[in-house]
């Protein structure tokens, strides 16, 4: 229906609509390795919650500077940043994935104080103390080790960049 939609507006038999503008949707699938973690942290830690494995768990488009993963709960989608892959930040993929694992455990259901929402609130910090590697990925994060990774990631890009064009050039 939609092809039929766009093919009446080139050929200019369908009048354009002046309303607002939707940005088009992204199609995501999971990216097997991620949702594999996904899964088995899931199994481990919440084996009573099987409805978290619908969660789409890829990684994300753009660059980040400051945001290793995000989890979108009305949309079931956890979106992590390619950043992670770099060999030195690897190991702490699964840890990141428990934390996002946790906000889709307690849903939109947290505490506001203030109206405000408290995604890491008392709850939320107690079930990820359940994970062991949490404090190690939070020095790892509060020493550098994220920002170092992002660096290391772009000059990686930046490298198979040049030496593609060199290969064209």
């Amino acid at each position: 229906m939609r092809i039929i939609r766009q093919l009446e507006l080139i050929l200019g038999t369908r009048r354009v609509s002046h309303g607002p503008r939707r940005r088009p949707s992204r199609t995501f699938l999971s990216d097997p390795f991620l949702h594999q973690v996904w899964t088995e942290l899931r199994k481990e830690y919440y084996p009573e919650r099987p409805d978290l494995d619908s969660y789409v768990v890829a990684w994300s488009a753009r660059n980040q500077k400051r945001v290793l993963a995000s989890c979108n709960i009305r949309r079931h989608r956890v979106v992590v940043a390619k950043e992670l892959f770099e060999p030195s930040a690897v190991r702490w993929i699964a840890p990141v994935l428990y934390h996002e694992l946790c906000h889709a455990v307690l849903g939109e259901e947290v505490i506001s104080a203030s109206g405000r929402r408290l995604w890491h609130g008392v709850e939320f910090r107690a079930l990820e103390a359940r994970h062991p590697d949490i404090p190690a990925l939070n020095l790892w994060i509060r020493s550098g080790g994220w920002a170092m990774a992002v660096r290391s990631h772009r000059s990686r890009m930046a490298w198979n960049n040049r030496k593609a064009r060199a290969m064209v050039g």
